[in-house]
């Protein structure tokens, strides 16, 4: 996939989460009704951006909040089960900003997905945001991947705000995050 199948995802991101703009502002600082709304409710986000991109999904797939898939992905004679033989998306979320978003980048870098996304909330205007910004980039840019991931712009970060409300999406680059989409 290319930069065209990150750009896919961060709109229908977007999309769906306006539709629940309410209940995610009611939710923005409470954690666990925020993270169940995203990939563990019936009917979460998550589950209403596989059906728009005609995709399957499944939750906590060795050890990654989510991943999305095609019939052709599944393991062919399984015996009960979601066995995978290839991911479309490896999917990331991590409502804190200060923690763990290292390990959230290291699930997805050692995933092969053909697109890899984390959607996190920093501070708007918090300038340390810059800085962890610049750790992630080395972290992906010392990767085995990195050159899959800068040619075919297939790792993608989502940044959301309250205040103003919105979605910033960027693609690991190795010169630097390029931005593709939000506010």
């Amino acid at each position: 996939m290319n930069a065209s199948f990150a750009h896919r995802f961060l709109n229908e991101w977007t999309f769906v989460c306006e539709r629940h703009k309410e209940k995610l502002l009611a939710n923005y600082y409470d954690k666990k009704p925020y993270t169940l709304m995203v990939h563990e409710d019936e009917g979460c986000i998550i589950e209403e951006i596989a059906k728009g991109m005609g995709l399957l999904w499944a939750r906590e797939y060795y050890g990654v909040d989510a991943v999305f898939y095609t019939d052709d992905d599944l393991v062919p004679e399984r015996l009960g089960g979601t066995w995978l033989r290839g991911i479309k998306i490896a999917f990331e979320h991590e409502h804190n900003y200060y923690k763990r978003l290292y390990e959230e980048i290291s699930h997805l870098l050692i995933v092969h997905s053909e697109l890899s996304v984390l959607v996190t909330y920093p501070p708007l205007g918090d300038h340390q945001s810059l800085r962890h910004i610049d750790g992630f980039h080395r972290l992906i840019k010392g990767s085995p991947r990195r050159t899959e991931h800068n040619a075919k712009e297939n790792f993608l970060m989502i940044f959301g705000y309250d205040k103003p409300w919105g979605w910033k999406g960027l693609v690991y680059k190795d010169d630097g995050w390029k931005q593709i989409g939000g506010i």
